[in-house]
């Protein structure tokens, strides 16, 4: 059992979040992940976590915690593109805090359709995300053959 000084200090390491989609969260503060310039479209957003739900894998979601009613599903794409490689493309990580590239996770943020034909992946806006420091921030690539709507599945 928890005495009351304990319970206290761990409720001080806890955020609540009520979400439409997930219901009430209870994240540890330890797992928030800032992004100085936000999201591209919410740069007023700075802060979010990474929502697991297990019927959703291997969707996660990236979860707004000033404004939870913003949730975007991400997803790794490597599984799926073994020829994509955004790192290659980004030459400065050091917004991401820690220089070493094994840190960083990559994500892309995905549109959901009526079907599984019609989901599609941004490849063009990467997020890279430092998981040890918890920093995040999305890249534009300039190069032509990534796509904002990229098919998710192959026909």
């Amino acid at each position: 059992m928890l005495k009351m000084k304990e319970k206290e200090q761990e409720n001080d390491n806890i955020v609540n979040l009520s979400t439409e989609k997930f219901g009430n969260l209870h994240i540890k503060k330890e797992n928030i992940i800032t992004f100085d310039n936000g999201i591209l479209g919410f740069e007023d957003l700075k802060q979010f976590v990474i929502v697991d739900v297990e019927e959703c894998l291997p969707f996660e979601w990236l979860v707004s915690v000033k404004d939870p009613l913003i949730a975007f599903p991400i997803l790794n794409p490597m599984p799926f593109f073994t020829d994509y490689n955004p790192m290659k493309s980004v030459s400065d990580l050091t917004s991401l805090t820690s220089a070493d590239k094994k840190d960083v996770e990559i994500f892309c943020t995905v549109t959901l359709g009526n079907s599984p034909s019609d989901v599609t992946i941004n490849l063009k806006g990467p997020v890279f995300i430092n998981m040890k420091d918890k920093k995040g921030r999305q890249f534009v690539l300039t190069e032509d053959y990534y796509s904002l709507h990229h098919p998710l599945l192959r026909a």
